[in-house]
């Protein structure tokens, strides 16, 4: 008799998720009840499906910094008690290079930016980010919109960098005259939050005019067990350029978000 039940209960659960007038989101998140806000959790915290047969991940490694936080999307579908998660993602091969030296007696950082094929550059509008490595896996973030000179060059006074001996890498956020983003990191090293030695002073960024891309297709399949999800697999499509983006990580379970 509890069995029978217990399938009624989940059928019925299941129309009423399914046929929900709003979106309705899963959760698994323990450091809010306990009050660890700033406890690292790089794994998927929510689930939410939307009524528009499209689905939201979040991942929310630090709670009180937004900056850490990260948003996937796609489109879901129901099969029996599976549910199918469909989402794609784009590989760009190296868009932008850099080269360092160092001249001692300038007190400011130098960029210089071109293109690898020689292209006139026209927008001067630049998106400058100080990463700062404050120790104990811990780092700020500044930025800045700055002008570049005439010749695409910009420079930065180390006076105008707070925590300068704490840097760990510059960010730039620069868009090319077609429209395309080109968005980097420059560090001295392979970390981009973590100080191992100092940032030359020097630098010459080449931007790719055309790199090559590539789209990547996921699939991540769940069960819905009662008012639970409980995710089983995901699998992505093979590559022919390096794919570095960080595998999906789920939780043992997402409860039902309570109204």
């Amino acid at each position: 008799m509890k069995n029978i039940f217990a399938i009624i209960f989940s059928l019925l659960l299941g129309q009423y998720i399914f046929g929900q007038k709003t979106p309705i989101s899963f959760v698994n998140d323990s450091r809010i009840e306990n009050n660890q806000s700033w406890a690292i959790d790089n794994k998927i915290s929510e689930i939410t499906l939307k009524t528009d047969s499209q689905f939201e991940f979040w991942s929310r490694p630090v709670i009180n910094t937004c900056l850490t936080w990260r948003e996937y999307n796609g489109t879901w579908e129901k099969k029996n008690d599976t549910i199918i998660f469909y989402d794609q993602y784009e590989l760009k091969a190296i868009d932008s290079k850099f080269r360092f030296s160092s001249n001692e007696q300038n007190e400011f950082y130098y960029l210089e930016f071109k293109t690898d094929k020689g292209s006139d550059l026209t927008n001067k509008n630049i998106n400058i980010a100080f990463v700062f490595d404050l120790g104990s896996e811990e780092w700020d973030f500044e930025e800045h919109e700055m002008t570049l000179e005439d010749d695409f060059s910009l420079k930065i006074p180390f006076e105008n960098i707070p925590n300068i001996d704490k840097l760990a890498s510059i960010r730039f956020l620069y868009y090319l005259e077609n429209g395309e983003k080109r968005f980097e990191f420059i560090s001295a090293d392979e970390s981009v939050t973590i100080k191992e030695k100092e940032l030359p002073n020097l630098i010459e960024v080449t931007l790719i005019e055309q790199p090559e891309k590539e789209i990547v297709k996921r699939i991540t399949k769940a069960i819905l067990i009662d008012d639970r999800i409980r995710v089983i697999s995901s699998k992505k499509t093979n590559t022919n350029l390096a794919d570095e983006t960080p595998e999906l990580i789920f939780k043992e379970f997402y409860e039902k978000e309570s109204e």
